[in-house]
């Protein structure tokens, strides 16, 4: 059940993250990428204020502040990469690079986490990659500033979910968030300051939106993290492939080719089928009470 209560909240994060990508399309244009970095950073803190303000500033507490500003450090910059990527590549294109992430950070998670990969994850990151790679097969034909500007992105984020995973052990999934916001913002206005023009009253609409879509979707994620290893989750990124497609052909006149389609297929079957087999796996090795005080049988 913890599983698969992962599963939901990863996708909900997803799906956010899609939006994210659309609303930093929209607004690129008038508002430099590093100035949305700073301004969905600042929301996203505003947005949690009434959750630390219920919790209380004993939700604030840690032992590990050096490790929060190494990954806050680490985000941000991957956060000033991908925004800039995202305002040069169609959605779709861009949300695709950024699934070279998870071939890294499954890796990782073997190498520092010491999670198992069984071939059931194997299957469903296969197809799901697979699935991205057909997407965007005509892309790869050529490297443009916003292709490496995406791939180092990836590179960076892999080592964030990681990170995310070490401190989703001990700490709260607000207290990850929070600091989150308190570090990233000041870190992403010394980008910002540079570039900075004053954004109209429809923008600053559009980027308190997104600063709550951050903020919800950081915390799904975080939590989805807690419930669930990150072998099990990372199939689930490619859903984020599907919401760009429909966001882009809704709201940018997008359509996708065929390529995206089949793609998108081995997307949802390669998470679909890693989700579920994991969960089976999981309800098999569970132990089930007969009964009878102090004695158990396996399923």
């Amino acid at each position: 059940m913890r599983a698969w209560q992962g599963v939901a909240l990863k996708l909900l994060a997803t799906f956010c993250f899609a939006c994210l990508g659309a609303i930093i399309r929209l607004n690129t244009p008038a508002l430099h990428p590093f100035e949305i970095v700073f301004l969905r950073n600042l929301f996203g803190l505003l947005a949690l204020v009434p959750l630390l303000l219920r919790a209380g500033i004993h939700s604030l507490r840690t032992a590990k502040m050096g490790f929060y500003l190494l990954r806050s450090a680490i985000s941000t910059l991957g956060m000033l990469l991908s925004f800039w990527a995202a305002s040069l590549l169609p959605l779709a294109e861009a949300t695709a690079l950024s699934f070279v992430q998870l071939l890294f950070a499954s890796l990782m998670a073997v190498w520092v986490l010491g999670e198992q990969m069984r071939p059931s994850r194997w299957l469903g990151l296969g197809l799901g990659f697979a699935g991205a790679l057909v997407m965007l097969r005509p892309g790869f034909r050529e490297l443009s500033l916003g292709t490496g500007l995406a791939l180092a992105a990836a590179a960076l984020f892999a080592w964030v979910t990681i990170m995310l995973k070490i401190l989703a052990r001990t700490e709260s999934s607000l207290t990850i968030t929070a600091y989150m916001g308190l570090l990233q913002t000041p870190l992403s206005f010394l980008a910002a300051v540079w570039v900075w023009s004053w954004p109209s009253p429809e923008q600053w609409l559009w980027m308190a939106t997104m600063g709550l879509l951050g903020s919800l979707g950081q915390v799904a994620l975080t939590q989805a993290y807690k419930l669930a290893e990150v072998t099990m989750l990372l199939p689930l990124d490619f859903f984020r492939l599907l919401w760009a497609s429909l966001l882009g052909f809704w709201v940018f006149a997008e359509i996708p080719d065929g390529w995206t389609w089949m793609g998108g297929a081995l997307v949802l079957a390669g998470a679909t089928s890693g989700a579920y087999r994991e969960a089976r796996l999981q309800r098999a090795q569970t132990p089930a009470w007969t009964g009878k005080v102090g004695k158990r049988e396996d399923l």
